[in-house]
């Protein structure tokens, strides 16, 4: 009888075949640590939920709370989540249709005429008004008379006072900073130009979110910056696209910002301080004002084409004294970096690849300041040039078995505490993400799981919870669930704890690539396991490459030996081609595997069949 140390290379081997290579073979909620597999931790649904599903997540904290935002179909949602992971009621932050406002004040005077109010150069009066009785009398005769009058655009007023609120009869943000004028005799006045103007969000069953924040140099303000357009399925979408903005710790509907003529939004936003840039179709990139992001056609702002096809995602880029602000944009066949270089351009482009490619916007992945991506048919990266990310391991699996017509709903995440950068994409036939493959950056290797709870459709990475926080796919009453991640070893529902499940299954251990074509026979194994709760291994394998899997019995092993017997598994099984699955599925359980010793001898059987 011989003694052998289990122990395959880290990650799960999906390509090519199982006598192949020496990785674990197989696996289920499960992860690599100091080249060793355990268990991934459990997770927990908040206590309230989304009217929608998810396509878009986003998180800022402030004190003992994560101020979440979750855009979808046709809603902005927010609410809060405490340290106890108990959320706030859901408040509707989706931009609503607001008119524009001006106004015109009576100052002095107590005779005249208040001659004619403009508004972006449009008289918005029939004739003139005479001042009659007092100010306040003479501003309510003069809204009458605005109210009573057809321009185009048309305006109504009120009167409270002397001040005289005006207007604009259409909603929309292209009414803001229309200047407002007044025309006087003996009567002063003074004029507040038109704002506060904001257009709805577009409903669109195809909207997808992407979410940035901006703060306030001056002030403690921070700013959320939302992007909206309906790009779920239909990622080369470069007509529509839409900007909002918001309070990141308020309640109110977002307002949109409105861009130059010519510009183009389909793409998406991305904050490179003091500036916000915004992209889209045929290779358009353009930025605000240094310092107000509501100003996209003031000085200082300015639209550029480094590129001839669509910009789908943008991120910030480290730069050194002098080119600093930076940001890195992606094509869908090239990687384009901005750096600002002041004067009259502000920001010079150039492309430093081509012949790339990117999956979709959320597949950009910022791990230490290194970006990590989905192509079409590859892994990429950028650290200063870009390259591919070696994967021997499940490239084939990933991307023969992804839904093609539904790619461009592949998001990623990452998990800094086990070194991970998860890629989510629906897999097969299914129309939303089931399934994750996982790259993890610090052991250098690649596994896989299923997502739980159906799937999941949009997430990100929370540094207060040191958690990915996701919305679920596994609608109750209509109404959809955020999961935190990373929280215990057991799936918790409101007051449900169910177990995970979670397995990993070896590579061969016989000997016929050696020479050696007789079966084995395992008759003992001496577990060394971090564990909680029961476990159970199982004998697979088969007579050769070609044969069918022959299953074995299921051997119990406890977290705590309470007999001699129970601290060893004792079984008898033969395979010529053997491997062994260890499983965890009860409540509380877990497990971190250490040096498991198997004894093995020559078994009765030598031959193939």
């Amino acid at each position: 009888m011989s003694t052998i140390i289990l122990k395959s290379d880290p990650g799960i081997k999906r390509d090519g075949t199982k006598f192949e290579g020496n990785a674990y073979v197989d696996g289920q909620w499960v992860r690599w640590q100091r080249g060793l597999p355990r268990k991934i931790g459990g997770f927990r649904s908040t206590t309230k939920y989304l009217p929608e599903k998810s396509t878009g997540l986003t998180n800022i904290n402030k004190g003992d709370f994560v101020y979440m935002h979750s855009g979808s179909a046709t809603e902005l949602n927010q609410f809060t989540i405490d340290s106890s992971y108990n959320s706030s009621i859901i408040t509707s932050r989706t931009p609503v249709a607001t008119v524009a406002t001006g106004s015109v004040t009576l100052t002095g005077g107590a005779s005249g005429t208040v001659t004619m109010i403009t508004v972006n150069g449009v008289d918005i009066m029939s004739a003139p008004v005479s001042y009659v009785t007092s100010l306040s009398a003479t501003a309510t005769a003069v809204a009458a008379n605005i109210s009573a009058y057809t321009s185009v655009p048309e305006y109504t007023a009120t009167a409270l006072g002397a001040v005289i609120t005006i207007t604009s009869v259409a909603t929309g943000s292209i009414y803001n900073d229309y200047v407002v004028a007044a025309t006087t005799t003996t009567i002063t006045t003074t004029t507040v130009d038109m704002s506060g103007g904001s257009e709805a969000l577009i409903e669109d069953s195809d909207n997808k979110w992407m979410f940035d924040y901006q703060y306030d140099s001056s002030t403690t303000a921070n700013s959320i910056l939302a992007h909206c357009a309906p790009n779920n399925s239909y990622a080369t979408n470069d007509t529509v696209g839409q900007i909002f903005y918001g309070d990141a710790f308020g309640e109110d509907p977002l307002k949109d910002i409105r861009l130059p003529s010519g510009a183009n939004v389909a793409g998406g936003i991305v904050s490179l301080h003091p500036y916000l840039f915004y992209y889209g179709g045929d290779g358009i990139v353009g930025w605000s004002v240094a310092g107000d992001f509501t100003d996209m056609s003031g000085s200082g702002s300015g639209i550029a084409r480094p590129w001839g096809t669509k910009i789908i995602k943008g991120m910030p880029l480290r730069a050194g004294s002098g080119n600093a602000p930076a940001g890195l944009f992606w094509a869908y066949d090239a990687v384009i970096r901005a750096t600002f270089t002041g004067g009259a351009t502000v920001f010079q482009f150039d492309v430093i690849a081509t012949g790339t490619s990117i999956i979709s916007p959320d597949s950009v992945v910022d791990y230490d300041g290194i970006y990590f991506w989905v192509g079409v048919d590859r892994f990429m990266m950028f650290n200063g040039v870009v390259r591919e990310v070696p994967n021997v391991m499940n490239l084939n699996y990933f991307f023969e078995g992804i839904n093609q017509n539904q790619r461009q709903k592949v998001f990623g995440f990452k998990v800094p505490r086990f070194g991970e950068i998860w890629w989510c994409y629906p897999r097969g036939d299914a129309t939303e993400c089931t399934h994750a493959v996982i790259y993890n950056v610090r052991e250098t290797t690649w596994y896989d799981t299923e997502l739980p709870n159906a799937g999941r459709t949009s997430a990100t990475y929370s540094n207060l919870f040191v958690a990915p926080v996701s919305a679920g796919l596994d609608a109750v009453n209509n109404d959809y669930h955020v999961w935190i991640h990373e929280k215990g070893v057991n799936q918790i529902y409101e007051n449900t704890i169910q177990p995970i499940y979670s397995f990993f299954e070896t590579a061969d251990l016989s000997s016929p690539a050696q020479g050696n074509s007789n079966w084995h026979e395992i008759s003992i194994i001496e577990p060394d396991f971090v564990q909680s709760s029961d476990m159970t291994v199982q004998v697979i394998g088969r007579s050769n490459a070609r044969a069918p899997e022959v299953y074995g019995n299921v051997y119990a092993f406890p977290d705590t030996a309470q007999a001699t017997y129970q601290q060893i598994v004792t079984l008898k099984e033969q395979r010529r081609e053997l491997r062994l699955r260890f499983e965890s599925n009860a409540i509380d359980g877990d497990y971190q595997m250490g040096q498991i010793i198997a004894h093995i001898e020559v078994g009765d059987g030598t031959v193939t069949g």
